[in-house]
């Protein structure tokens, strides 16, 4: 792709510019409160009433009272980064994340053992204290953003177990001539000790369920309904009331010469018959297993008749890492942040805006190995610059995955020092060294990419994207 063209494409899809008027005061209650945690944390999850964080450290904590307190249920100081925790019920439990790290518990999270994966477990689902699949990051490479919002493309393997962990099976299945090219997976589920669900694309052409009835001996290829007048687009699977629940978008009315998208809500006892749920006229977001993010504030929940909506404070900080219990919901954006939430039968209105929106073209993949790479735009020099630079960057990579001792060249002092302070709240996978975590140094080239909207200089905006996204195919 040529440099103008690069410009160009920054400008269509990584601005958005709306004037409204200035939105009227809040209560001075209504905001979210930062909970010191004692290590990184990374995601987020409940269960029956109970408030699960996990992160850096392989540290888990719990909170019974809605946020305000936290327990610490597990710690490896410099140990690996634990990227999810779910549980199956009030006593099973899982997290998972780099090195192969895997924990269960059987007890409400009073106890974790340790089991030893295959590879870094991207992300998992367990149908109970036995059986489950995972998809393994064997590849190298961090999950990447689709073009859908909420969309993950994760590239590695994907086994099952029925041992809890302990042993991992491969599915020979996937090398079969009409699975070979659904190379990309999107999401898993285990539903129970036979049945198993993989969402994978076959990139440029179709996302397809491929299910399993037998407990992984033989594989399905389920195509989603494409045809004329619609198109199904699943981003995200989970399990919920004995079912499979599929989230994501579906364009209507094909025929009529273009058509429009609607949020898609299926759910199906076999992952093979699939089911229409409550449908809205508001496309929504990243998912959880609760609901999904409709807009800054507000998530609607995804099961049952009509739709209702969680209501929480509106002021950036709700992030796709979420959970709620009772009346309080928690958000991971760096930090883990809680706040009230009431539930609704209307969403709260989109919070006002004035100026210039940014829409992130990607986070993810910024440098090798990193596990969270958000940027920030960035005002420009000079107004109406048009212009690509490369941006040199060197980091220490703790064996926390917390960086250190940052340093930038890019095309100014200040730039660098604005993206320096960037760079230093990323989170890297750890580099191990035998058995451990280790330091290690990271040296990496981005791109700064500068435009915005000719004759509008409040639009301008630099922003950092990796040497190689537009190298690579569309997703």
């Amino acid at each position: 792709m040529g440099i103008g063209r690069r410009i160009i494409l920054l400008s269509v899809i990584g601005f958005v510019i709306l004037r409204c008027t200035a939105q009227s005061p809040r209560s001075s209650t209504d905001h979210w409160q930062t909970r010191p945690t004692p290590f990184r944390p990374f995601n987020i999850t409940a269960e029956a009433g109970t408030l699960w964080v996990c992160g850096a450290d392989e540290m888990i904590l719990s909170s019974r009272d809605g946020g305000v307190s936290w327990e610490t249920r597990h710690q490896n100081r410099d140990g690996e980064v634990l990227l999810n925790v779910s549980f199956v019920d009030e006593e099973t439990g899982y997290a998972a994340g780099t090195g192969g790290l895997l924990l269960s518990t059987g007890d409400g999270g009073r106890t974790w053992k340790r089991h030893q994966a295959p590879a870094t477990v991207s992300t998992f689902s367990f149908a109970d204290a036995k059986n489950g699949i995972a998809i393994f990051n064997d590849t190298g490479h961090e999950p990447i953003a689709g073009l859908a919002a909420g969309t993950l493309i994760f590239e590695g393997s994907v086994k099952i177990t029925h041992d809890g962990g302990e042993h991992w099976e491969s599915i020979p299945a996937l090398n079969a001539d009409e699975l070979r090219p659904y190379t990309d997976v999107l999401s898993v589920a285990a539903l129970d000790s036979s049945h198993y669900l993989m969402l994978r694309r076959q990139p440029n052409v179709e996302d397809a369920m491929v299910i399993t009835k037998d407990a992984g001996k033989s594989w399905k290829l389920v195509h989603m309904q494409n045809d004329a007048s619609n198109r199904v687009l699943a981003r995200t699977v989970f399990v919920h009331g004995g079912e499979y629940w599929a989230f994501g978008m579906e364009l209507i009315h094909r025929e009529k010469g273009g058509g429009y998208g609607v949020p898609l809500k299926i759910h199906s006892r076999d992952g093979e018959t699939w089911t229409h749920g409550a449908r809205g006229p508001n496309e929504f977001g990243a998912c959880t297993s609760q609901g999904c993010y409709l807009w800054d504030g507000v998530v609607e929940v995804l099961y049952g008749e009509h739709e209702q909506f969680w209501s929480m404070p509106q002021d950036g900080s709700l992030n796709n890492k979420w959970a709620i219990t009772g009346s309080t919901a928690c958000t991971i954006n760096g930090d883990l942040k809680c706040a009230f939430a009431a539930l609704t039968d209307a969403p709260q209105p989109r919070p006002e805006t004035r100026g210039v929106i940014y829409i992130s073209v990607s986070d993810k993949q910024m440098a090798p190995g990193c596990l969270e790479c958000k940027v920030e735009p960035i005002v420009p020099d000079k107004p109406g610059t048009r212009s690509i630079a490369k941006v040199s960057a060197s980091l220490t990579v703790r064996r926390d995955g917390s960086v250190a001792d940052v340093s930038v060249d890019a095309p100014s002092r200040r730039i660098s020092k604005i993206v320096e302070d960037q760079l230093a709240a990323w989170l890297f996978e750890p580099a191990h060294n035998g058995g451990g975590t280790t330091e290690t140094r990271k040296n990496f080239s981005m791109l700064l990419m500068c435009s915005g909207i000719p004759g509008n200089p409040e639009t301008d905006r630099c922003s950092l994207h990796s040497s190689d996204e537009f190298s690579r195919p569309d997703q």
